[in-house]
């Protein structure tokens, strides 16, 4: 029996020779041969679907993206905003009953993104305030752990814009979520009951892609409920001409209200309703002398989709 390798059965093929000639030859069942034909042919159809390689020299300035990369460090560690320490924490006192803050929300701020970036635990922070307490003269002593546990509870941050325009179009989105990984094979394996999980909410301004609204809600709570807030707070930073959204979005109250604020919705409809029978319902709201913007947008859907 002779020691037949796949780089000599591909040889033999490319000379036009059968696969049961081959078995012949070389004295071996067909089968045999037939794995080294297995062979030749996963290689070709992985060497087919090798893709070129992209210049990304000519799709990226690496100046800008190494900028950003360097913006990140000194944005984790801003210390400028304690300069006006006395002010804010008197911002922060004025009509608060019981006992007064003695940090402000820009300190609790600084550690909320060293224990988001870092992954830290309460007691940790307690540690890094410690020292760094020697660069603060206006901090009389580091906060404990229980201090941060409390005020970073407490504490809202508003999204900070760096280009804001005089006009924008928005685009609304949510994702769900996990908060622990724990007991993941265990689920999987004993079908338990399904892990709980929180929602993101976005809004970003689809020409300068920053984002301009941000909530972190129960899984519960749709998308639906939170348009309203998303319109009302991405306001602040610059009039909405136009309001992209998928079917998540999709109610009579949220196209109300973007008409409202003078808002054209471009929300991806979710039921299933056939061109005449929305053309119908149409006919009937205007015998009544009534309108419908979503059903004018779902008039418009389906002739696109036609």
């Amino acid at each position: 029996m002779a020691n037949v390798t796949t780089s000599t059965v591909e040889q033999e093929i490319k000379n036009g020779r059968s696969v049961a000639e081959i078995a012949r030859k070389y004295r071996l069942t067909r089968q045999a041969i037939y794995w080294h034909v297995d062979k030749i042919n996963k290689k070709e159809k992985f060497k087919n679907k090798a893709k070129p390689k992209r210049n990304y020299n000519l799709l990226i300035d690496w100046k800008v993206y190494n900028e950003g990369l360097v913006k990140r460090g000194e944005f984790l560690l801003d210390i400028e905003g304690f300069e006006h320490w006395r002010e804010e924490l008197k911002r922060s006192n004025q009509g608060k009953q019981g006992r007064p803050y003695q940090y402000p929300d820009s300190f609790i701020l600084f550690f909320l993104r060293l224990k988001s970036v870092f992954k830290t635990d309460y007691r940790t922070l307690e540690g890094i305030s410690r020292k760094m307490i020697a660069f603060i003269p206006q901090a009389r002593k580091a906060p404990d752990y229980t201090t941060f546990c409390i005020r970073l509870s407490e504490l809202e941050s508003r999204m900070e814009v760096y280009q804001k325009t005089g006009s924008q179009d928005i685009a609304g989105d949510s994702s769900g979520l996990k908060t622990s990984n724990r007991g993941e094979y265990r689920l999987s394996k004993y079908r338990g009951q399904r892990r709980k999980f929180v929602k993101l909410h976005l809004a970003v301004n689809i020409k300068t892609k920053q984002v301009v609204w941000y909530k972190v809600t129960k899984e519960q709570r749709s998308d639906t409920q939170q348009l309203p807030s998303m319109i009302r707070h991405s306001s602040h930073y610059g009039k909405i001409d136009k309001g992209y959204f998928d079917a998540g979005y999709d109610s009579k109250n949220n196209y109300q209200a973007l008409k409202e604020k003078g808002i054209v919705p471009v929300i991806r409809p979710k039921h299933t309703t056939n061109l005449e029978h929305a053309r119908e319902m149409i006919r009937e709201l205007e015998k009544n002398g009534k309108d419908d913007v979503r059903l004018h947008v779902l008039e418009e859907f389906l002739l696109d989709e036609e």
